[in-house]
């Protein structure tokens, strides 16, 4: 049977009808570039964003999402949505600095004494200025802060329960200033690598380990190459999440507002999620033969001390006592 030209326009129609996800005949057409995939915390969250915002606007808004890194890394997403050509994103704090260079204070190890603590410092003054900074330096609208875990040593070599474990093994590190910093003083070799190629790079030895949390070794299946962890609580991984400013304005006041809303509400889903998915996270890895120390934490953070003074240096030594300050109590 021949298929005219027509013919395959409308099934083609159909078939984009028919694709979970997709936006429709909305006014606002939103795409969300994202790299993990599907039920991750992030993912998770952007659903629940779509939710919201689909139905609260009735359909005036559509929102597709993109996972496992479709539309590009995270530094890309970020680039397009400055461009125009992509409305929203998530990306780690540490691929934001290149936008907005005071994010790298996130960065500095043994900053935040939890996740929870971590959370007092995004949702106050301190994180609504780094917004602020993201919005007018960088066209780039926080809609709420994201978390993919506490991030822990992992290595293809053996354990590591004390600071002198790290000598000589090559780690990943993001591009971060001090991320490469506290590596070098826990007496590793930081090689400044990709995310989405850091699997080959276990696999084939050119590097001997890197930082992530739990959740993350699971869903890229790391524990197929890694069978040591070490509980090391190194950094909070956080992360904006993102709307081009561009898309936003194009918005009126009402929609504007429900994004808003949405945006934080799909936070606290993003973190909810996170709690349990970590849990879950390291009985797999358990399961699946992966070695988990808890070494005391106090002897790596008196290591890298002298990254502390360096970060005074960089960023003042009244910002990094406000992110302190704000964490009392938790």
């Amino acid at each position: 049977m021949r298929w005219t030209g027509k013919a395959l326009g409308i099934l083609a129609a159909m078939a984009a009808l028919a694709t979970p996800g997709w936006a429709g005949a909305a006014d606002h057409n939103w795409r969300v570039s994202v790299v993990t995939p599907e039920g991750h915390p992030y993912n998770v969250a952007l659903a629940a964003f779509k939710k919201r915002v689909e139905e609260g606007s009735d359909g005036r808004i559509g929102i597709t999402v993109f996972p496992s890194g479709q539309l590009g890394d995270e530094v890309e997403s970020a680039k397009n949505l400055q461009l125009g050509t992509l409305e929203m994103t998530i990306i780690s704090t540490s691929n934001a600095s290149p936008f907005y260079k005071e994010l790298e204070v996130f960065g500095v190890p043994y900053s935040f004494k939890s996740l929870s603590c971590a959370f007092k410092v995004l949702d106050g003054e301190v994180g609504q200025e780094m917004a602020a900074g993201l919005r007018e330096g960088a066209g780039m609208r926080v809609l709420g802060w994201y978390t993919f875990g506490m991030r822990q040593l992992f290595n293809t070599e053996r354990p590591i329960e004390t600071p002198d474990d790290m000598s000589g093994l090559v780690f990943r590190v993001p591009a971060d200033k001090m991320a490469e910093a506290a590596y070098k003083a826990l007496g590793a070799n930081p090689v400044p690598m990709g995310f989405n190629e850091m699997f080959n790079a276990l696999q084939q030895g050119v590097i001997d380990g890197a930082d992530n949390p739990l959740i993350t070794l699971k869903a890229f299946k790391w524990y197929e190459v890694v069978p040591h962890v070490t509980i090391s609580n190194t950094a909070a991984g956080l992360s904006p999440f993102l709307v081009s400013e561009q898309a936003f304005s194009a918005l009126p006041e009402d929609l504007q507002q429900l994004v808003i809303e949405a945006g934080s509400e799909s936070a606290e889903v993003n973190r909810t999620t996170e709690e349990a998915a970590t849990r879950d996270a390291r009985a797999f890895l358990a399961e699946n033969g992966v070695a988990i120390v808890e070494p005391d934490i106090a002897q790596f953070r008196e290591k890298v001390q002298p990254v502390f003074d360096e970060a005074a240096e960089l960023f003042g030594q009244a910002l990094l006592d406000r992110i302190q300050a704000a964490q009392s109590g938790c």
